[in-house]
């Protein structure tokens, strides 16, 4: 299984900047070629697929018809996960946190198990949002390249629940990664750094 992706690396946000780099280095014929200056940036998505999975009624569903044993072994793992901020726990039920918690179990599991452990957890996860999803994920299926734009509008469309928009657009670039489908990145894209890092630094809070 290989470590990268959404699920590894978090989302990857990339910002271009001025027209000013490796000017002198990018000659060709004679003459100087500008490369556009770019920054890549990793968000960390873990809250967000969280808080959606909790929020989704199928999800909870799934998770309570799991098997007792697995599903306490998982909500065990996500309690000595980093994952920990008690303002992202209590913006959730007591059912929905139960959810989350077997979500972020899979997803320890799928980081930093064992690779027979972590292929089973990678079917699980995957099995999970893919059911609870199902609309989203035929929505992404569908077409070879999608904006941003389009994104916001569906997420605005179906849900109007703070944080829930971010982390439906966090599912959905997960499914995107998955199927292969290319997101195009305009300009409501450039708010969306900002924004998760915000949510990250709050929920993140023991407070």
């Amino acid at each position: 299984m290989k470590k990268e992706g959404i699920l590894f690396q978090g989302l990857c946000i990339q910002e271009g900047q001025k027209q000013d780099f490796l000017e002198e280095e990018g000659c060709y014929y004679g003459k100087n070629i500008s490369f556009q200056k770019t920054k890549i940036r990793y968000v960390d998505s873990t809250y967000f697929l969280l808080y959606g999975i909790g929020k989704n009624r199928r999800c909870r569903e799934l998770v309570q018809e799991m098997e007792a044993g697995w599903r306490s072994y998982l909500q065990e793992r996500a309690r000595m996960s980093s994952y920990r901020g008690n303002r992202f726990w209590n913006s959730l039920s007591k059912e929905e946190q139960e959810c989350a918690q077997a979500a972020l179990g899979l997803l320890e599991d799928i980081r930093y198990g064992e690779q027979e452990r972590a292929e089973l957890a990678w079917i699980g996860f995957w099995y999970l949002i893919y059911k609870g999803f199902q609309e989203i994920y035929g929505f992404m299926k569908d077409g070879l390249v999608i904006t941003f734009q389009t994104l916001c509008r569906l997420t605005k469309e179906k849900h109007q629940e703070p944080f829930y928009g971010i982390s439906y657009l966090c599912i959905a670039f997960l499914f995107a990664e998955e199927l292969g489908v290319e997101i195009k990145k305009n300009e409501p894209y450039s708010a969306l750094y900002p924004c998760m890092q915000r949510c990250i630094k709050k929920w993140g809070s023991s407070r």
